[in-house]
C-alpha cells in the first residue's frame, strides 16, 4: 500500500511527532511505501517528497503588516498547502492519506485536495483542536471546557490563546470557519489515542460515530532494567501546564529524595530560582537521545505531574518499556496508562501532599517498586505493541478504502 503521512512538523518537537515517525518506520518495515507531506524547516528530517512541502511559517517571528495578513489567510485556509497536496496526489497517487497535526501551519485545506483526488483519509487526533480554539481545554492554570460542543465563542472573554485578544479572535474565527465549511466532516475516520480524548471530541455530535480508539504504540527498545540510582526523573517541557512547580514543592518536603528535571521551556529560569535552596533538585536542561536513555535507565521512577488534560503521554509508555513505574496525576488520559498500585501511582493534580505521598510510597519500598516496574513492562508488551497497533491500523485503512 502507498500511504501518505501528513504532519505540520517534520522533526521531533514532542510526543505526536515521535509517534508520527515511529509509525512511518513501522509501515516501512512491513513493506508499505510511505510518502510524506509537511512544512519546510531547517530541522526537518530528509524526505524524498520535500519538494512538495509548504513554505515555513514561524508564528513567533516578527512580521510586518502584509506578512501578518498572508499568514492569517494561510492559517485559515492555505491555498499553497491545497495546491501542493494536489500535485503530490496527481504525481504519486497514494492509496490512503493519514493526517496528524495539520492546523495553522498547514490548515485543513488539504482535505479538499484529498477529496478532489479521490483519496480516502483518516486523521489521528493528538490534541483537542476540534473542540477548543486553544487546543487544550486549559486556561489561566486550570481546566476549562466552555467551548465543548462547538461553543467556540467562549474563548473570547478568556483570551485563551497566549492571553492575547488578537490570537484568540483569530483562533475562534478559525474554529467557526472550518466548522461552517465542513472541512473535517470530509475525513473518513478519526483516531483517538485515548478514550478520554474520544469522549471529549464526541461532544461534537457529527463526529461521535466516526471516532475509533487506537492507542499509541512503543517500538522495541532497551530491555527491562531494575536499576535504581535513587532519583525521581521529570523529562518534558518546563511550563505551567506540565506541573513542574508541584514537583519542586514536593522536593522541598522530600529532602532525602533526589529530583532530576530534564527539559527546557518558558518557565525554566523561574523554577530554577524557586529551587535555588534545594540541594536535592537538579535542572539538566534539554536532554535527548542516549543521554535521556541513560537518565531513564537510572531512575527509581518517572514523574508526570501534568495539571492540564493529557492525551496519552508517550513518556509514560517509554518509562514502562524500560521497567520504570510512573507517578502521575489523574489528568486526561493518564489513568488509562498508570493503573494505581499496578504500574505506578496516581495523585491529584496540583496537590503537593498527594504527590509527596505517591513518590514516597514508590521510592521507600524497593520490592514494590520492582513489582510495579515489571507489571508496567508487561502492560506495554500486551496492549501497546507495534504488531497489535499495525493490525488495527490496517483494518482502519481498509475500512476507508471500502
Amino acid at each position: 500500500m502507498r500511504i501518505l503521512q501528513v504532519n505540520k512538523f517534520f522533526y521531533v518537537r514532542g510526543g505526536s511527532e515521535r509517534y508520527f515517525f515511529d509509525l512511518c518506520r513501522l509501515l516501512e518495515d512491513r513493506s508499505h511505501e510511505v510518502l510524506h507531506f509537511s512544512m519546510r524547516h531547517p530541522r526537518n528530517h530528509p524526505s524524498l517528497q520535500e519538494s512538495y512541502f509548504v513554505s515555513e511559517i514561524d508564528l513567533n517571528a516578527p512580521m510586518g503588516p502584509a506578512e501578518k495578513l498572508r499568514t492569517v489567510f494561510r492559517i485559515l485556509y492555505s491555498t499553497e498547502a491545497k495546491k501542493k497536496m494536489g500535485l503530490l496526489i496527481d504525481d504519486l497517487k497514494p492509496d490512503v492519506i493519514h493526517f496528524h497535526n495539520i492546523t495553522r501551519q498547514l490548515s485543513p485545506s488539504m482535505i479538499d485536495a484529498a477529496v478532489a483526488g479521490g483519496v480516502p483519509t483518516v486523521q489521528t487526533m493528538h490534541d483537542l483542536s476540534l473542540v477548543c480554539p486553544a487546543h487544550s481545554f486549559f486556561v489561566d492554570g486550570r481546566a476549562c471546557e466552555a467551548c465543548a460542543g462547538g461553543r467556540y465563542r467562549h474563548a473570547l472573554p478568556k483570551k485563551c490563546i497566549d492571553g492575547l485578544v488578537s490570537s484568540t479572535v483569530l483562533g475562534t474565527f478559525e474554529a467557526y470557519l472550518h466548522s461552517w465549511m465542513g472541512l473535517y466532516k470530509k475525513v473518513g475516520l478519526f483516531i483517538a489515542p485515548s478514550l478520554f480524548l474520544k469522549r471529549k471530541v464526541s461532544t461534537l455530535a457529527w463526529i461521535a460515530d466516526r471516532i475509533v480508539h487506537l492507542p499509541y504504540f512503543i517500538p522495541p527498545g532497551p530491555d527491562y532494567t531494575s536499576e535504581n540510582r535513587g532519583y525521581v526523573l521529570f523529562a518534558g517541557r518546563i511550563s505551567v501546564e506540565k506541573g513542574v512547580g508541584t514537583v519542586i514543592e514536593a522536593a522541598a518536603r522530600l529532602k532525602t529524595v533526589r529530583f532530576l528535571i530534564a527539559g527546557e521551556g518558558p518557565l525554566l529560569d523561574g523554577f530554577r530560582k524557586q529551587a535555588a535552596n534545594l540541594d536535592n533538585v537538579r535542572f539538566l536542561g534539554y536532554v535527548a537521545g542516549e543521554a535521556l536513555e541513560e537518565l531513564i535507565k537510572g531512575a527509581g521512577c518517572v514523574v508526570v505531574p501534568s495539571i492540564s488534560y493529557e492525551n496519552l503521554p508517550l513518556s509514560i509508555l517509554e518509562a514502562f518499556a524500560r521497567g520504570k513505574p510512573v507517578v502521575a496525576s489523574r489528568a486526561g488520559g493518564i489513568p488509562e496508562l498508570v493503573r494505581d498500585g499496578v504500574t505506578g501511582y496516581l495523585f491529584t493534580p496540583d496537590r503537593v501532599d498527594s504527590l509527596v505521598s505517591a513518590v514516597d510510597k514508590t521510592m521507600a519500598d524497593e520490592k514494590d517498586r520492582l513489582t510495579l516496574g515489571r507489571q508496567a513492562r508487561e502492560l506495554v508488551g500486551k496492549e501497546y505493541s507495534p504488531a497489535s497497533h499495525y493490525e488495527k491500523l490496517m483494518a482502519l485503512y481498509k475500512e476507508v478504502l471500502g
